[in-house]
């Protein structure tokens, strides 16, 4: 809650950050693919040039799988990933650059991914940064209110670590300390896209068939890669109170998970099928966030944003009798999504006691302009809850989060992570997915988190058991 503390910059290159799967989600080797290729080989070639100091090096190997409770106890996820860090800094600068190699097991598959690599450049009430990096501006338990710039990775829905559902973004970041007030401007040349769970997969939220007809995802559908396109960002923070700072943000730009369009197909050989297409869409968002000490022991935050274009799924016909409907065929040409605008807030509580740190968090989402298009409800309160406590000298670590979306389902993900030797720790939790209302439909054609009070619900049988190996150097 000070104002910007002049060896932060220094401590940017020692903290991780989180660990991100930042891979290209762009399809085949198109224009997300040439910028990562670009940086890596741009990075490479300036490094070796302006660095002052040996470079540093770090990494992981991470052994990981989940099996199913329950149903036929099948593994939904099993993967090494080992990363290579490289940092270092030159005069009045630094470089980072995060890589991840993956091997699917389940998919047989290896794949690179390039979490993050750019170039920060310092002046004296100034700081540049330039390349692939991660954007975070929201820090909501479980949602992500605030955190307008970072696409997400939602292959395995929500049950990997928060900070690793953020993707890397390929942008240049200005930030200016004035004072007690820090100013943040980012520029985003092309707008990135989420990574979303493969089509018939176990966490693929769509069903296989609507009244006898196959569903296939499409090509995502998103605005063309130019400069008119480009999105702009910007947050001003003011730490002129005592204990307490203050920022409005503002992102013009698309959505970050996308809207799915529902459109009937014909070819041959394939027949008749329903096309679903991600889609994202250009829309403004005005934010505030705010954090105080001044009920000390206890931390306050909140953030609320108003979306001036949010998707939303409409109600998808089941019946035949619904084709005859005077409404269905506007409902078709705009394949079953409709704009809205909302407003997203949340209050969070605070307070460590010892070892234990106490988390609860009030959430709420308001649909303005709502009608009978829109599948969700107008109001949409959640509650969280995370404790964390660390024991036997911090060698041991207990986690217990809890998400409920009042009156509709439940997410429960306790875990337990160990020290067993320097640099060596093994986690193993589980991941719960609860139906609190059977007489509710899940809304299978609901995009991800599109709709959060039933987004769990949906996931009612995939609940799991998971591991976790992590050998740090």
């Amino acid at each position: 809650m000070a104002a910007p503390n002049p060896c932060a910059r220094q401590r940017s290159l020692d903290c991780d950050g989180g660990a991100v799967v930042a891979r290209d989600n762009s399809s085949g080797v198109g224009w997300g693919g040439v910028q990562t290729l670009w940086l890596a080989a741009l990075l490479l070639l300036v490094l070796p040039v302006c660095a002052q100091e040996a470079p540093r090096l770090t990494g992981y190997v991470e052994p990981y799988a989940a099996v199913q409770v329950g149903g036929d106890g099948a593994f939904l996820a099993g993967r090494t990933r080992a990363r290579l860090d490289l940092d270092g800094a030159f005069d009045r600068g630094a470089y980072v650059v995060r890589n991840e190699i993956t091997y699917d097991l389940l998919g047989d598959s290896l794949a690179y991914d390039l979490r993050e690599a750019y170039l920060d450049v310092f002046f004296s009430t100034v700081d540049l940064r330039a390349g692939r990096q991660l954007l975070v501006w929201g820090e909501t338990d479980g949602a992500f209110i605030t955190d307008l710039l970072a696409p997400l990775d939602l292959s395995e829905f929500l049950t990997q670590p928060q900070e690793r559902l953020r993707l890397g973004v390929t942008a240049l970041k200005a930030t200016a300390y004035l004072g007690d007030v820090t100013l943040d401007g980012v520029w985003i040349p092309v707008s990135p896209t989420t990574a979303i769970p493969a089509a018939g997969g176990p966490w693929d939220p769509l069903p296989a068939e609507v009244l006898g007809v196959p569903l296939a995802y499409a090509e995502p559908e998103r605005p063309d890669a130019r400069l008119a396109t480009s999105e702009l960002a910007a947050r001003l923070t003011w730490s002129g109170l005592p204990r307490t700072d203050l920022a409005l943000l503002v992102h013009d730009g698309t959505n970050r998970v996308p809207g799915f369009t529902k459109h009937p197909a014909f070819s041959i050989p394939e027949g008749l099928r329903i096309e679903v297409t991600p889609t994202y869409r250009r829309r403004t968002v005005l934010g505030a966030t705010f954090e105080t000490a001044l009920l000390d022991p206890v931390v306050l935050r909140g953030e609320a944003a108003y979306e001036s274009q949010a998707l939303f799924d409409e109600p998808v016909p089941t019946s035949p009798l619904a084709l005859l409907d005077s409404t269905f065929a506007e409902s078709l040409e705009r394949g079953f999504l409709v704009e809205r605008p909302q407003v997203q807030a949340a209050l969070t509580a605070e307070r460590i006691v010892g070892t234990n740190m106490f988390r609860l968090t009030g959430l709420g989402r308001w649909i303005l302009d709502h009608d009978e298009e829109v599948s969700a409800e107008a109001f949409q309160p959640a509650l969280t809850g995370l404790w964390n406590g660390t024991f036997r000298r911090e060698t041991l670590t207990l986690r217990a989060f809890a998400y409920w979306n009042i009156g509709a389902d439940l997410w429960l993900s306790p875990s337990l992570t160990y020290a067993l030797r320097d640099a060596l720790n093994l986690e193993v939790g589980v991941q719960l997915f609860e139906n609190l209302d059977e007489t509710e439909d899940t809304s299978p054609l609901s995009g991800l988190i599109q709709e959060p009070s039933r987004a769990f619900a949906v996931y009612d049988a995939n609940d799991l058991l998971y591991a976790r190996l992590r050998y740090s150097f």
